[in-house]
Protein backbone atom coordinates (compact mmCIF):
# COMPACT_ATOMS: atom_id res chain seq x y z
CA UNK A 1 0.00 0.00 0.00
CA UNK A 2 1.57 3.33 -1.15
CA UNK A 3 2.50 6.12 1.44
CA UNK A 4 0.10 8.63 2.37
CA UNK A 5 1.53 12.26 1.84
CA UNK A 6 -0.35 15.60 2.98
CA UNK A 7 0.97 18.36 4.88
CA UNK A 8 -1.29 20.71 7.10
CA UNK A 9 -1.46 24.02 4.50
CA UNK A 10 -3.32 21.42 1.76
CA UNK A 11 -5.61 20.36 4.52
CA UNK A 12 -6.35 24.10 5.36
CA UNK A 13 -6.57 24.99 1.97
CA UNK A 14 -9.28 22.36 1.09
CA UNK A 15 -11.42 22.96 4.58
CA UNK A 16 -11.35 26.06 3.34
CA UNK A 17 -12.79 24.69 -0.17
CA UNK A 18 -15.50 22.74 1.21
CA UNK A 19 -16.66 26.04 4.13
CA UNK A 20 -16.73 28.39 0.61
CA UNK A 21 -19.20 25.55 -1.31
CA UNK A 22 -21.15 25.42 1.72
CA UNK A 23 -21.64 29.26 2.18
CA UNK A 24 -22.37 29.46 -1.76
CA UNK A 25 -24.64 26.56 -1.07
CA UNK A 26 -26.38 28.43 1.89
CA UNK A 27 -26.84 31.38 -0.59
CA UNK A 28 -28.02 29.71 -3.44
CA UNK A 29 -31.14 28.57 -1.17
CA UNK A 30 -31.92 31.55 0.54
CA UNK A 31 -32.48 33.02 -3.46
CA UNK A 32 -34.64 30.27 -4.12
CA UNK A 33 -36.52 30.74 -0.75
CA UNK A 34 -36.97 34.39 -1.58
CA UNK A 35 -38.04 33.95 -4.85
CA UNK A 36 -40.66 31.04 -3.31
CA UNK A 37 -41.81 33.55 -1.02
CA UNK A 38 -42.09 36.37 -3.38
CA UNK A 39 -44.47 33.71 -5.60
CA UNK A 40 -45.93 32.19 -2.90
CA UNK A 41 -48.94 34.49 -2.88
CA UNK A 42 -49.59 33.83 -6.61
CA UNK A 43 -49.99 30.24 -6.16
CA UNK A 44 -52.89 28.29 -5.98
CA UNK A 45 -54.51 24.69 -5.54
CA UNK A 46 -52.58 21.94 -5.97
CA UNK A 47 -50.11 23.27 -8.09
CA UNK A 48 -49.72 25.82 -5.48
CA UNK A 49 -49.25 23.02 -2.86
CA UNK A 50 -46.89 20.99 -5.05
CA UNK A 51 -44.47 23.91 -5.51
CA UNK A 52 -44.55 24.54 -1.59
CA UNK A 53 -43.88 21.40 -1.06
CA UNK A 54 -40.87 21.04 -3.65
CA UNK A 55 -39.67 24.16 -1.74
CA UNK A 56 -39.71 22.62 1.80
CA UNK A 57 -37.91 19.93 -0.41
CA UNK A 58 -35.41 21.45 -1.62
CA UNK A 59 -34.56 23.32 1.17
CA UNK A 60 -34.45 20.58 3.50
CA UNK A 61 -32.11 18.50 1.08
CA UNK A 62 -30.15 22.02 1.02
CA UNK A 63 -29.70 21.89 5.23
CA UNK A 64 -28.62 18.38 4.71
CA UNK A 65 -26.02 18.97 2.29
CA UNK A 66 -24.69 22.18 4.33
CA UNK A 67 -24.70 20.11 7.32
CA UNK A 68 -22.14 17.07 5.84
CA UNK A 69 -19.94 20.14 3.93
CA UNK A 70 -19.49 21.31 7.38
CA UNK A 71 -19.02 17.99 8.79
CA UNK A 72 -16.52 17.37 6.16
CA UNK A 73 -14.60 20.71 6.79
CA UNK A 74 -14.21 19.97 10.66
CA UNK A 75 -12.83 16.15 9.68
CA UNK A 76 -10.34 17.69 7.37
CA UNK A 77 -9.57 20.65 10.12
CA UNK A 78 -9.10 17.75 12.69
CA UNK A 79 -7.21 15.60 10.47
CA UNK A 80 -5.11 18.95 9.79
CA UNK A 81 -4.46 19.44 13.58
CA UNK A 82 -4.09 15.81 14.07
CA UNK A 83 -1.43 15.40 11.17
CA UNK A 84 0.78 18.36 12.33
CA UNK A 85 0.95 17.62 16.01
CA UNK A 86 2.12 13.96 14.99
CA UNK A 87 4.59 15.46 12.95
CA UNK A 88 6.09 17.64 15.41
CA UNK A 89 5.77 14.91 18.08
CA UNK A 90 7.61 13.03 15.53
CA UNK A 91 10.59 15.36 14.56
CA UNK A 92 10.87 16.31 18.37
CA UNK A 93 11.61 12.51 19.20
CA UNK A 94 13.42 12.09 16.36
CA UNK A 95 15.52 14.88 17.62
CA UNK A 96 16.05 13.67 21.29
CA UNK A 97 16.96 10.24 19.57
CA UNK A 98 19.96 11.83 17.45
CA UNK A 99 21.23 14.26 20.36
CA UNK A 100 19.89 17.93 18.65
Amino acid sequence: MPEMKTDAATLSAEAENFDRISNELRHVIHQVESAGAELAPQWRGQAGDAAQLALARFRDAGQIQVKELGDITGNIQTAGIQYTSADDEHASSMSSQMGF
